[in-house]
C-alpha cells in the first residue's frame, strides 16, 4: 500500500513517525548485532578490526533529489526520519565519501517504500573508477544489511530498476568497516599545514588555469586547478552586485594550491538577484563536473564529484540559496553575504560565515548573524573582522588571515581533512579569535 499524500508536494509521506522510530530501534539493533558479528570475526582470527560507522556526518552527493526537502545529506544524517530521494527515473545513485580508504564489510540500506529492486554497491579510490561488491534484481526493500568486502574512499548505491514508479528513497546509508585515517587527494600530496604556511599567498601544489570554452547558464568562468594527477572537490566562486571574477581572484589561486578545482564565474548580467546567482552557481557546478567527466580538456577525471561555493555579497546570497536547494554542494563560505527575503533555516550544511565590522551594505547583525542562528542542524562558523562591505574581495582585508580560515574550512568539510580543523577549532585559532584589532566577532559550533 502507499502511504497518505503531502499536500505540498503530491509526494506520499512515507512511513508515520512511530515507524521511522521504530526502524530506529531496529537499526540500533542490527548496527549493534553486526558491530559484535565483526568483532567476533576479529578475535577468532586476529585479522579484523571491530566495524565502525564510517559515513555518519560525511559528505554525500546523489545524481539527483526529488525536491529540496529530501537531500543526499539527509541518508546519512543519523536520523531515520529524514529522508533522500531521486527523481523518478533509472539509474540513479547516490554516494558519500568516507573522507579517507577504509575498508568497508558492511552496508546497511532502510528504504522508504519507494526502493530499488536492482543496485549494486560499489567501492572507489578516487570517485571515478567503481568496483562492484554487491549486487541483487531482486531487492524487496525495508531494511537490508548486507555483507561486502571492499575497500574505498567512496561507496555508492548504483539504483538501476526501481520498485515503484517513485524514484529511490532511503531513511539512512550507512557504510561500516575499519578506517584508514584522512588521506590526501590522489596524486596530490598536502604536507600537514601550519600557520605559516596556510597565511602564505600559494598552498604546496603547483596549478594552472582553464577558461570554460562554451559557459552555459553563466556568463564566463575560469578554472584552477593542481597540475598534479589524482582527482579534488570542486568549488564555485561568485562575485556580488556589479562584480566580475576579478572580486574573487585573490581566493581561487589559493585554494588550488590546497588541491580544490576551482571555477571563478561571471553572471550573466551585473545586476542578478542573489536567487539568480544561485541558479548560476548551480549551472557552473554542473559544468565542471561535467568537464571532470569529458575527455579532450585538461579537467578530465580532476573533479571528485564534491562540490562548495563561496561568493560575495549578493553571490552570498547566491551561495546560500545554493546550499539550500542543492544537495550536491556539501559545504560554503558566504562572504558579507546579501539576500533580501531569505528562509535559511533549512540549510544544514557545514557554512563560514565571514562578515565586514563596518558593512553598511550587508551588516552581518541583519544578513548573516540571523541566518546562522537559524541554521540549527549545521555546522557553522562565524567570523566579522575589521573593514567595510569590500572587506573580502581582492585588495581588501587580511588575506593572510582570511585565506588560511577558508581553505582550512573547505579541507576540514569538502575533503574530511581533519588536519586542519585545529586552525578552526583548537588552540592555533586562539590568536586569531582574541586578537580584538584582527577579529571583532567569532562564533562556532567547535568542536566540529
Amino acid at each position: 500500500m502507499r502511504f497518505p499524500l503531502n499536500p505540498a508536494g503530491g509526494r506520499p509521506l512515507g512511513r508515520a513517525p512511530w515507524w521511522a522510530a521504530c526502524v530506529a530501534v531496529i537499526v540500533a539493533l542490527a548496527t549493534a548485532l553486526a558491530g559484535g558479528a565483526v568483532a567476533a570475526r576479529a578475535a577468532a582470527t586476529a585479522q579484523v578490526a571491530a566495524a565502525e560507522l564510517l559515513s555518519q556526518g560525511k559528505p554525500a552527493t546523489a545524481s539527483s533529489t526529488e525536491n529540496a526537502t529530501t537531500p543526499a545529506s539527509a541518508a546519512v544524517d543519523g536520523n531515520a526520519a529524514t529522508r533522500w530521494a531521486s527523481a523518478f527515473s533509472d539509474p540513479q545513485w547516490l554516494r558519500v565519501d568516507l573522507g579517507a580508504t577504509a575498508t568497508i564489510t558492511q552496508v546497511v540500506l532502510n528504504w522508504e517504500a519507494a526502493y530499488g529492486r536492482a543496485f549494486q554497491i560499489q567501492t572507489s579510490a578516487d570517485g571515478s573508477a567503481w568496483t562492484t561488491v554487491y549486487t541483487t534484481t531482486s531487492g524487496t526493500g525495508g531494511l537490508q544489511s548486507l555483507t561486502v568486502a571492499g575497500s574505498g574512499r567512496y561507496v555508492r548505491l548504483l539504483g538501476t530498476a526501481r520498485g515503484t514508479a517513485y524514484g529511490y528513497s532511503l531513511w539512512e546509508f550507512q557504510v561500516y568497516g575499519t578506517s584508514g585515517g584522512t588521506t590526501p587527494p590522489p596524486g596530490g600530496t598536502i604536507p600537514d599545514p601550519t600557520i605559516q604556511s596556510l597565511e602564505a599567498t600559494n598552498g604546496p601544489l603547483a596549478t594552472a588555469t582553464y577558461t570554460v570554452p562554451n559557459p552555459s547558464g553563466y556568463k564566463a568562468g575560469t578554472v584552477t586547478y593542481p597540475t598534479a594527477s589524482g582527482s579534488y572537490p570542486g568549488i564555485v566562486l561568485m562575485p556580488g552586485y556589479q562584480g566580475t571574477q576579478a572580486n574573487l581572484s585573490w581566493l581561487g589561486p589559493r585554494l588550488a594550491s590546497w588541491g580544490f578545482v576551482v571555477i571563478n564565474v561571471d553572471t550573466n548580467t551585473l545586476s542578478d538577484t542573489p536567487d539568480q546567482r544561485g541558479t548560476e552557481i548551480r549551472a557552473a557546478g554542473t559544468q565542471l563536473l561535467n568537464l571532470g567527466n569529458a575527455t579532450g580538456n585538461p579537467l578530465s577525471g580532476k573533479l571528485n564529484g564534491t562540490l562548495g561555493v563561496s561568493g560575495h555579497s549578493m553571490g552570498g546570497g547566491g551561495t546560500m540559496v545554493a546550499l539550500r536547494d542543492d544537495s550536491r554542494f556539501t559545504a560554503g563560505v558566504p562572504l558579507a553575504p546579501y539576500h533580501q527575503s531569505p528562509n535559511f533555516a533549512a540549510v544544514n550544511k557545514p557554512t563560514f560565515f565571514l562578515t565586514c565590522a563596518s558593512d553598511v551594505a550587508a551588516p552581518g547583525n541583519t544578513y548573516a548573524k540571523p541566518w546562522y542562528n537559524s541554521m540549527t542542524q549545521a555546522e557553522k562558523l562565524y567570523i566579522e573582522v575589521p573593514g567595510d562591505h569590500l572587506c573580502p574581495m581582492t585588495g581588501n582585508g587580511n588575506k593572510a588571515k582570511q585565506g588560511k580560515w577558508i581553505v582550512s574550512f573547505f579541507s576540514r568539510w569538502l575533503r574530511s581533512d581533519a588536519r586542519f580543523t585545529p586552525f578552526l577549532c583548537g588552540t592555533p585559532r586562539d590568536a586569531d579569535r582574541t586578537n580584538t584589532s584582527l577579529v571583532t566577532q567569532w562564533m562556532d559550533t567547535c568542536p566540529f
